[in-house]
C-alpha cells in the first residue's frame, strides 16, 4: 500500500510564516508607539484611534475580501494582499503626521483582512478534518511568535536606526513571502500534483477521507447566512476574544513603559513574554481539542469545552494581574490570561471549517469582520478610560467581565451543526467525497 506524501505539510509550513509575519507587520506600530507619540505630540486617545483605524477597516473589509477568496481562491487572493500590505507597511515609516497615521492604517486594515480568511479557505481542500483544530491552533501560535519576536527585533531596529526603518523591513519580508507563494502555492491537491508532482494519491485520498460532500441547493448569499444562529453566537463570542487580545496587541507595550515603570530596551523583552505564553496556548488549545473530539467522538465537547476554559483562565487571571503591586508578577499573571485566551483561537476557527465546509472562507470572514468590532474599540475604550480616570485598573476589569459573557456564549455554540443542514441548502441526498 502506497505510504501517503507530506506536502500538505509544506502548505501548513508556508501558511505558518504568513501568519507569522500578519503579527510581525501588525504588532510593530504598538512597540513604536511611544516614539511615534512623541515625534508627533499625540495623547493617548488620539493614539487610540491610529490603533482602532487599522481594526474598523480590518472588520468593514472582512466580508467582501473572505468572498473573494472564496471566489477565486487563495492562491491568487493571498498573493494580492499580501503585495499591497507590504506596500502599505513601508508607507507607515513614511508617515508625516497624525492624520496620515490613521489613514495608512486604516489602508493597512483593507489589505490583511482576508488574509486569515482565505488561508482557513486554503486548508479546507489540504487538511484533514481531524487535524483542523491543531492546524489553526499552530498557525494562529506562529502568529503570536511573531507578535512575540516583533517587541524585541523592533526595539533593536529603533535603537540603532529609528522607528521608521523598522516598518521597511516588515514589508520586504512580506513581500518575499508574496513571491514564494505566487509561485509555489495551487488551490487543490490535485493541482498542486499536475503543477510540481510531489503528492501521491495515497495522501489526497487521506486529506479527503472522512469528508462529505453537501449537495447545495442554492447559494448562500449574505442575507441567508445571517440568520444562522450557530454562526452568531460564534461571532460574538469571538468579539469578546478580540476585545481581550487587542489589549496586548496595542497598549501592553505603553502600559509596560508608563504604568509598570519598564525603560523601553527592558520593555521590549517583557512585552515578548506574554506573547510567547499565547504561542503556547495556541498550539496546545487546537491539539487538546482535536484529541478531545477523536476520544469522545463528541464535537461539542471538543470545542465548547477547550474555549470556555481558556476563556475563564484570562478572565480570572487579568485583574490580579492589573492590580499587583509588582512589575514581574504582573507581567506573569498577565501571560498566564494571554496563554488561557489564546487556548479559544484554534477552536475558533476550526469551528468555522467544522460549520462552513465549501462556504469556510465566508464564515471565517464574517466571524473575523465581526469580530474585529472588538479590536476596534478596545483601543479607544482603554484609552478612553485611562486617560479619563488615570487608573490602568479599570480597563482590566471591563476585559474579564467581557471574557465571562463569551464563556456564557460558547455554551450555545454547536460545532456538529453545519450552516447547510441549520439553513436548509441539502438536497435530499448526500455525496461522499472520499472517492476522488
Amino acid at each position: 500500500m502506497e505510504k501517503p506524501t507530506k506536502t500538505r505539510y509544506w502548505v501548513l509550513f508556508i501558511v505558518c510564516i504568513l501568519y507569522f509575519i500578519t503579527y510581525v507587520d501588525r504588532v510593530n506600530i504598538s512597540v513604536a508607539a511611544p516614539l511615534i507619540m512623541k515625534e508627533f505630540n499625540i495623547s493617548k486617545v488620539e493614539l487610540g484611534v491610529v490603533f482602532a483605524a487599522f481594526s474598523w477597516a480590518y472588520s468593514i473589509f472582512q466580508i467582501p475580501v473572505g468572498i473573494l477568496g472564496d471566489k477565486y481562491g487563495p492562491h491568487k487572493v493571498l498573493t494580492v494582499l499580501v503585495v499591497l500590505w507590504a506596500a502599505v507597511d513601508v508607507m507607515t515609516g513614511l508617515a508625516w503626521s497624525f492624520t496620515s497615521l490613521i489613514v495608512i492604517r486604516f489602508l493597512f486594515g483593507i489589505c490583511e483582512s482576508g488574509a486569515f480568511p482565505t488561508a482557513t479557505r486554503a486548508f479546507s481542500h489540504w487538511i484533514p478534518a481531524t487535524e483542523r483544530g491543531f492546524v489553526q491552533g499552530l498557525t494562529h501560535a506562529c502568529s503570536r511568535l511573531g507578535g512575540a519576536i516583533t517587541p524585541i527585533l523592533m526595539v533593536g531596529i529603533m535603537s540603532q536606526f529609528g522607528w521608521r526603518p523598522a516598518f521597511y523591513f516588515g514589508g520586504a519580508i512580506a513581500l518575499a513571502w508574496a513571491i514564494i507563494w505566487f509561485i509555489w502555492y495551487r488551490n487543490k491537491p490535485e493541482e498542486l500534483q499536475a503543477k510540481w508532482g510531489g503528492i501521491n494519491q495515497a495522501e489526497i485520498d487521506l486529506i479527503y477521507q472522512g469528508q462529505v460532500k453537501k449537495k447545495v441547493t442554492q447559494k448562500l448569499p449574505f442575507r441567508t447566512l445571517i440568520k444562522s444562529k450557530n454562526l452568531w453566537c460564534l461571532c460574538l463570542a469571538y468579539i469578546c476574544y478580540n476585545y481581550t487580545l487587542w489589549i496586548f496587541l496595542t497598549w501592553l507595550p505603553t502600559y509596560l513603559v508608563d504604568a509598570r515603570g519598564f525603560a523601553i530596551m527592558t520593555m521590549g523583552i517583557f512585552a515578548s513574554l506574554p506573547l510567547f505564553a499565547g504561542t503556547i496556548g495556541d498550539t496546545l488549545g487546537g491539539w487538546l481539542s482535536d484529541k478531545i473530539w477523536k476520544h469522545t467522538k463528541n464535537g461539542k465537547i471538543a470545542r465548547r469545552g477547550v474555549a470556555m476554559a481558556g476563556f475563564l483562565i484570562a478572565a480570572f487571571c487579568m485583574i490580579p494581574g492589573a492590580m499587583t503591586e509588582s512589575q514581574y508578577l504582573s507581567v506573569f499573571l498577565l501571560a498566564c490570561a494571554l496563554f488561557g485566551l489564546e487556548m479559544t483561537v484554534g477552536v475558533f476557527w476550526a469551528t468555522c471549517l467544522d460549520i462552513g465546509h465549501d462556504y469556510a472562507g465566508t464564515v471565517s470572514a464574517t466571524m473575523n469582520s465581526i469580530g474585529a468590532i472588538g479590536s476596534a474599540m478596545t483601543p479607544l475604550i482603554f484609552g478612553f478610560i485611562v486617560q479619563r480616570t488615570g487608573s490602568w485598573v479599570y480597563p482590566f476589569i471591563l476585559a474579564s467581565g467581557i471574557l465571562i459573557i463569551g464563556t456564557i456564549l460558547w455554551t450555545k455554540i454547536n460545532p456538529e451543526l453545519s450552516l447547510v443542514e441549520e439553513l436548509g441548502l441539502l438536497d435530499s441526498t448526500d455525496i461522499s467525497k472520499k472517492e476522488v
